[in-house]
């Protein structure tokens, strides 16, 4: 299976927190996309493996997903190492995307900066003719990272207004992480308690960078080749 984009997230609600409205733009212009968690989310203290993982299809069904899937790997436990990076680079060489987004390696969630680091490493494994790895080598055109919690200054933000309210119906569709407020849960706020109001603020915050209401935040470890002039203006919807 061949995709245009391919997400990867720690849990199975961070392509949704960080690039909900990315997705759902995607969808909405017609491109293709596959989704790869790393880990099952069973240590969260919120919801049930199980919860999560009829969540985290449902959500996938919402997006119009072409497919989701999980690596398996310990959650609380993730770590970037040779054996991951080649966990990641498999599923690239898979799936072929031409463009791939994980989130920011410098994240509080050790995790979320682990899932980022073992995308951003997994780079030259994909590329790598020798590498144990059935499907042939693919170099995707760029690699870019959404930041979930860290308020990094972004290389691009996409205007995601129109899809916003869509948006918050896909994170309620995860119920198990989002129903409720961090005190309703009894669990202990890791800065704002309202999961779907830090959520807003944060897309708002990004948004407000490009003069516009909600916007989701992408960052490059590297500079992105742009063929000419035309490149700029489709970045900037000319």
């Amino acid at each position: 299976m061949s995709v245009d984009v391919l997400f990867f997230g720690a849990h199975p609600d961070d392509v949704e927190w960080g690039a909900g409205g990315i997705a759902l733009l995607l969808r909405d212009g017609g491109a293709s996309f596959a989704i790869v968690d790393m880990t099952n989310g069973e240590m969260g203290s919120r919801g049930t493996p199980e919860q999560r993982q009829g969540e985290s299809a449902t959500a996938a069904k919402f997006l119009g997903a072409s497919s989701r899937e999980s690596l398996n790997l310990p959650d609380c436990g993730l770590l970037d190492s040779p054996n991951n990076r080649k966990l990641v680079a498999n599923a690239i060489r898979r799936y072929r995307p031409k463009l791939v987004l994980a989130p920011y390696w410098e994240d509080r969630h050790p995790d979320h900066a682990a899932a980022g680091l073992i995308v951003q490493n997994s780079q030259l494994y994909c590329a790598l003719t020798k590498l144990d790895d059935p499907n042939p080598p693919h170099k995707p055109g760029a690699f870019l990272f959404y930041p979930l919690h860290q308020f990094e200054q972004p290389a691009f933000v996409v205007d995601t207004t129109s899809v916003f309210q869509r948006k918050l119906e896909l994170l309620r569709i995860h119920r198990s992480q989002f129903e409720k407020t961090a005190e309703e849960f009894g669990v202990i706020a890791h800065g704002v308690g309202d999961y779907l109001f830090g959520l807003e603020s944060r897309d708002r915050y990004f948004g407000s960078l490009v003069g516009v209401h909600h916007g989701e935040a992408l960052i490059s470890d590297r500079p992105v080749r742009l063929s000419g002039l035309n490149d700029v203006l489709s970045l900037m919807g000319g």
